[in-house]
C-alpha cells in the first residue's frame, strides 16, 4: 500500500510542477499573441484531446512531462513541410518573429512559475505549521554507539568549531551546514572542537547513511521550535525559499568544480525521497514539493541550450549581435547538449540504483 502511495504522490508531484511550467509559457506566449497549437500533459500517445478556440488541450498516456507547442520554436521539432497547421500561422504570431524582450519573457514564466509554486508552499507550509524551528547549531547534543562521533572522542555539549578537508574548510553557523558541506567532502575531515573553554582538532571520517541516503558522523544535535503568527509564515517561508535557492547555488558550484557528482539524483532518487517523505505526514511531503518545484526552476535557468536559461542566451546573442543565429547550428547545439543532459540523467539514475542497492 505505501509503494502505491508513493508512486501517487511522485507522479501527482511531478505532474503539477511540470503543468505549472507549461502553464508559465503558454500564459505569457498567449499574452503577446504567438500562437500556441498545443497544450500537452504527459508524453506519448494522447488518450483524450479537447479542442479550444486554437488550442488543442491534451491529456498523453505517459504521466510524466509536458509541453506547449508554440509556432516558431527554433528547436528541430516543427518542419513547415510537414506541420499543416504551422504553414497557416503569420509571422506575427511566430514566437520567433515576436521582438526579443517578448521572447525572453516567455521562455522565462516557466521558471517564474516553478519559482512562485516553491515559494507558496513554503508559505503555506510555514502557516500550517504554526511554528518555525530555529536551526540547530553544530553543538553535539546524543552521540550514536559505534560512530565516527564517538570513535573520535566527541563529547556532550562539544561545539564543531571548523571543519577541514585538504585545502577546503568551513566554519558551520548551524548543523545543516556543517552537514550540507559533508555530502561533498566526506573522506577524513579535521574537526575543530571547542570543549568548556579549550579547543581541540580530531580527525573524523564520515560514515554512508543508507536509509537516508547521506553522509554523517553519527551525533545528534537539537534544535528548539518556537510559534509564530499567520502572518510571519509570509517571512519564514520567504527565508526557506532564499536559504534552499543558496544550497541549490552552492550545489551546482560544487558540480562545476567537480565535486559531488556521487551524490547526483535522478528519478529514482526523488521517488525513493518522495516514497518516505510521505509516511512523515502531509507537510513534510508539500516540503518536498517545494524543493523540487525550485530545483527544476533553478536547473532550467542554466544557460544550456537543451533548457530554458540556453534558449534565452541564445536570444540575448541575437539581440546584441543583431542577427539571426543559424537555425541549423541552433538545433544542433541543442542536440548536443540534450545528449549531454541525459548522459548525466543515466548517471544520477545509476547512482540512485547503486545507493538503493
Amino acid at each position: 500500500m505505501q509503494l502505491i502511495i508513493g508512486i501517487i504522490a511522485f507522479i501527482f508531484m511531478l505532474s503539477v510542477i511540470v503543468i505549472i511550467h507549461e502553464w508559465g509559457h503558454f500564459m505569457v506566449a498567449r499574452h503577446y499573441g504567438v500562437y500556441c497549437h498545443e497544450f500537452s500533459i504527459g508524453m506519448g500517445p494522447a488518450l483524450y484531446q479537447k479542442k479550444g478556440k486554437e488550442t488543442t488541450f491534451s491529456i498523453r498516456a505517459i504521466p510524466f512531462g509536458g509541453y506547449v507547442m508554440m509556432a516558431g520554436e527554433e528547436d528541430g521539432s516543427q518542419d513547415e513541410q510537414e506541420d499543416d497547421w504551422l504553414k497557416n500561422v503569420p509571422d506575427d504570431r511566430r514566437l520567433n518573429h515576436k521582438p526579443w524582450p517578448q521572447q525572453i519573457c516567455i521562455m522565462l514564466a516557466g521558471i517564474f512559475m516553478n519559482l512562485v509554486l516553491a515559494w507558496v508552499i513554503f508559505v503555506g507550509v510555514a502557516m500550517a505549521r504554526g511554528y518555525v524551528v530555529e536551526p540547530a547549531k553544530p553543538v553535539v547534543y546524543k552521540i550514536q554507539e559505534n560512530s565516527p562521533a564517538q570513535q573520535a572522542g566527541l563529547q556532550k555539549d562539544d561545539r564543531i568549531l571548523k571543519a577541514t578537508s585538504g585545502t577546503e574548510s568551513i566554519k558551520p553557523e548551524t548543523q545543516y551546514d556543517l552537514l550540507e558541506w559533508m555530502q561533498y567532502h566526506h573522506d577524513t575531515i579535521t574537526l575543530t572542537v571547542r570543549r568548556d573553554q579549550s579547543t581541540f582538532e580530531t580527525q573524523i571520517k564520515p560514515q554512508y547513511d543508507k536509509e537516508n541516503s547521506i553522509y554523517t558522523i553519527g551525533y545528534q544535535a537539537i534544535a528548539y521550535a518556537k510559534n509564530i503568527q499567520w502572518y510571519e509564515a509570509f517571512g519564514v517561508g520567504t527565508q526557506d525559499f532564499a536559504e534552499s535557492s543558496t544550497a541549490i547555488f552552492q550545489s551546482l558550484n560544487m558540480l562545476i568544480h567537480g565535486q559531488g557528482y556521487e551524490n547526483l539524483s535522478g528519478p529514482v532518487g526523488i521517488f525513493s525521497v518522495t516514497s518516505r517523505t510521505t509516511q512523515m505526514g502531509v507537510l513534510a511531503y508539500l516540503s518536498l514539493f517545494a524543493m523540487i518545484s525550485l530545483n527544476i526552476g533553478i536547473f532550467n535557468a542554466i544557460p544550456i541550450p537543451a533548457l530554458d536559461g540556453g534558449r534565452v542566451l541564445i536570444t540575448l546573442i541575437e539581440a546584441i549581435f543583431r542577427r539571426k543565429v543559424n537555425q541549423q547550428v541552433v538545433e544542433k547545439i541543442i542536440m548536443v547538449s540534450f545528449a549531454l543532459l541525459m548522459m548525466l540523467f543515466v548517471f544520477a539514475t545509476y547512482n540512485d540504483i547503486v545507493r538503493i542497492i
